[in-house]
């Protein structure tokens, strides 16, 4: 798996070898409020790693993290945007399974007077002021902005499989550089697990993303869940050479994070 290739990098150079990558300017430009964990540390080295120095990297790329609920996923996002800004990207996809997800996500990247907005006051690449804005499509996007379009994975389907006037079609993303970022993925793995003739490939959510996805070499989808079934052989073999990083529950109890869980059990 690539999370234990990475594993064996640590093991080799040493215990912060990954976490020395994390970029100043990344830690800068997110709230002060928010001071990142070392496992979260070890998450964004990996990414920075992964685009800069793996000889390995996929054109175009995919990516998973598996972490536990409550570890901080959406936090991780907020930095992963952050890193490919620097890279050059600006234009970003956010969906998820779910309208409340979406809702909760927007006042994350958005409110700057919400109590859990991610980013600091003021975004700042040398020396530039730097805004986070939403869009609904990429056409009139800012260059020198974070553009994020916010959408459910039905929408997203629907949008480019029916298109309406002035909505986004995938001639979009022809010319567009473009980062997928998939909040609760294990929904996205509807194709891997129950595998559908090809007929039905065409509709279903996973092409629609895997599309627009290989419209560019330079485009990346992130995935974030805390469930992903790798006792199933087609999504382990899929995923082998994508699972970047891996905190699963026990590791965040062990690290003394999570809540403690008592299970109780009555027989009457």
């Amino acid at each position: 798996m690539l999370y234990e290739t990475f594993n064996s990098i640590r093991e080799s150079f040493g215990e912060d070898y990954f976490k020395s990558r994390v970029d100043d300017e990344v830690i800068q430009n997110l709230n002060p409020k928010f001071e990142l964990r070392e496992y979260q540390k070890e998450a964004l080295g990996r990414f920075d790693f992964y685009f800069k120095d793996y000889q390995k990297r996929a054109y175009p790329a995919q990516l998973l993290f598996h972490m536990a609920t409550g570890s901080g996923k959406t936090l991780i996002m907020a930095a992963n945007i952050l890193q490919l800004y620097k890279q050059g990207y600006r234009n970003f996809i956010f969906f998820v399974n779910s309208v409340n997800i979406i809702e909760k996500t927007k006042d994350n990247f958005l409110n700057t007077l919400s109590e859990k907005y991610l980013f600091a006051p003021k975004i700042k690449f040398g020396g530039k002021e730097v805004f986070v804005k939403e869009v609904q499509n990429f056409e009139t996007a800012s260059p020198d902005d974070i553009n994020i379009l916010f959408t459910t994975i039905q929408g997203l389907h629907i949008r480019l499989n029916f298109p309406k006037e002035n909505a986004l079609t995938y001639e979009d993303f022809a010319d567009k550089e473009i980062v997928l970022i998939s909040d609760e993925a294990h929904h996205l793995q509807t194709i891997t697990k129950q595998d559908k003739k090809e007929l039905e490939l065409e509709k279903s959510w996973e092409y629609t993303v895997k599309k627009i996805l290989k419209s560019n070499v330079k485009n990346i989808l992130l995935e974030f869940t805390a469930t992903i079934d790798l006792s199933n052989q087609n999504i382990k073999q899929k995923y082998e050479d994508k699972i970047i990083f891996q905190y699963d529950l026990k590791q965040f109890r062990l690290d003394k994070y999570s809540k403690e869980i008592e299970v109780l059990q009555a027989d009457l």
